[in-house]
């Protein structure tokens, strides 16, 4: 995302789940990879030899580490405040989790997101099957529970573990979204304001969108 002042950044983590996830799943429902262990460390290893051959098309590593050197002096107010953020709100929000970890809120469409999650991950392909028909695949998109499912099996943990961590990663997901978004229009905006002035504006336009929004 070069166009951006901060070049994405923040939209780094979500975009590596997505491809990664985006393969498993196209490879699943291909009957190319199998919904398991080995086939989401295949999706990620995809993932990371298209972008070595990406870093090699863009001058190799040396004209990589040059690049993120003078990346890093001109936005590293950005930067570090995108990882602060994404830190805090993930540690917050699963130890919020972790005192209320029920599930049956929200008119019961936990359960159903708890039971999607479970149904991929005892699926080998794709479309996994609908917990409420047998015999039939889930007629809902269901791509989100996929990456959910996915980093699941890559911790280990079983999934009512991973079901409150994934909702402390979302919301950590947004905040850094909506952080990053409100940088990049201060900084293209050619306001003439310093690097940090404008990561505190994108930390305002992360808490009207992600806190405030949600409490209203």
């Amino acid at each position: 995302l070069r166009c951006l002042p901060d070049r994405g950044h923040a939209f780094a983590r979500p975009l590596g789940l997505l491809l990664a996830t985006y393969v498993l799943w196209l490879g699943g429902a291909l009957g190319l990879l199998r919904n398991s262990l080995g086939g989401v460390l295949v999706a990620v290893l995809a993932v990371a030899a298209l972008s070595a051959w990406a870093v090699r098309r863009l001058g190799g590593p040396a004209a990589l580490r040059a690049d993120l050197a003078a990346y890093w002096r001109e936005h590293r107010w950005a930067v570090l405040t995108t990882e602060a953020l994404f830190l805090l709100c993930l540690g917050g929000w699963s130890l919020y989790r972790a005192y209320s970890p029920d599930i049956a809120t929200a008119g019961g469409e936990k359960f159903m997101e708890f039971a999607f999650v479970n149904a991929i991950l005892r699926s080998p392909t794709f479309p996994p099957p609908d917990p409420w028909l047998s015999g039939f695949g889930i007629s809902y998109y269901y791509f989100g529970y996929v990456m959910v499912a996915a980093l699941t099996r890559l911790s280990g943990f079983p999934a009512n573990l991973t079901f409150n961590v994934a909702l402390a990663m979302l919301f950590s997901l947004t905040v850094t979204g909506a952080f990053s978004l409100v940088y990049n229009l201060v900084v293209g905006a050619g306001l003439g304001l310093r690097r940090w002035a404008a990561a505190g504006y994108g930390v305002l336009g992360a808490v009207l969108v992600a806190i405030v929004g949600i409490a209203t």
